[in-house]
């Protein structure tokens, strides 16, 4: 992986376009923009992953035959509510059963080591829900790409190992997959189905590289169910300005 800037940069595109679809209710000219070369789109998915091109086949009959407007809506009703969400995307929701428990501590530990941190008021969400954990690797492919020297890369590629065996492979393609079988899901169902299907192909990429196994999430619910002593997030409720340098 190591020089390999053609897939470090299909890696931060597909981050990137995952952050814009889960940060926030993303704008109609984004999901406009999806439609222009979607049809080539499928085509170089399916020489990765047919389930990320299936969820893009998804993702164009949808855009076809719906209102871009509508999408806004959706993402409310499955990640926001108004009263409880479909899908709670954050990692301690699907660690604990509860958010705003020990693995968010965890997310904020690990970007105090890399030297990232989140813009006051940028972002209301905790730093474990899915559309910031798909930022934190977006960064860390950027510092990738930067890189002066192979080692210095070989650094950031151990950062996202890190963070991806720890982290976002543990729930995110559990996470995915909810999001496709929910029932409120239309435009996202095909978006659940790419996230899934790209987080495998992290997986493969990433599960030789260190002596680090990926956990499953049912040995992280049990390692965190036997936590008896958890008192609550053990961090200030204010967080200083996202370095992005």
């Amino acid at each position: 992986m190591i020089g390999d800037r053609e897939l470090s940069n299909l890696r931060q595109k597909y981050y990137g376009l995952f952050v814009n679809l889960f940060w926030k209710e993303p704008d109609v000219e984004l999901l406009l923009s999806l439609q222009e070369g979607i049809s080539d789109r499928i085509k170089s998915a399916a020489e990765l992953s047919k389930l990320m091109s299936d969820g893009w086949e998804k993702i164009r009959i949808y855009l076809e035959k719906n209102d871009p407007n509508e999408v806004e809506y959706e993402f409310v009703e499955l990640f926001l509510g108004p009263q409880k969400p479909d899908i709670m995307p954050y990692e301690s929701y699907y660690f604990t059963g509860n958010v705003f428990q020990a693995p968010l501590a965890s997310v904020r530990g690990f970007m105090k080591e890399v030297g990232l941190e989140k813009n006051e008021g940028e972002l209301p969400e905790p730093e474990d829900t899915l559309g910031f954990e798909l930022e934190i690797m977006n960064w860390l492919i950027s510092k990738q790409n930067i890189s002066k020297d192979s080692k210095d890369e070989e650094m950031w590629l151990d950062y996202q190992e890190s963070f991806l065996k720890k982290h976002l492979l543990v729930w995110g393609p559990s996470c995915g997959e909810d999001i496709e079988l929910s029932s409120k899901a239309n435009f996202y169902k095909g978006v659940g189905m790419l996230l899934k299907g790209f987080l495998e192909i992290e997986k493969e990429l990433f599960k030789n590289r260190g002596p680090e196994k990926i956990e499953s999430l049912d040995e992280v619910r049990n390692r965190y169910g036997n936590m008896k002593d958890w008192k609550g997030p053990l961090f200030e409720a204010n967080t200083p300005s996202e370095e992005q340098s």
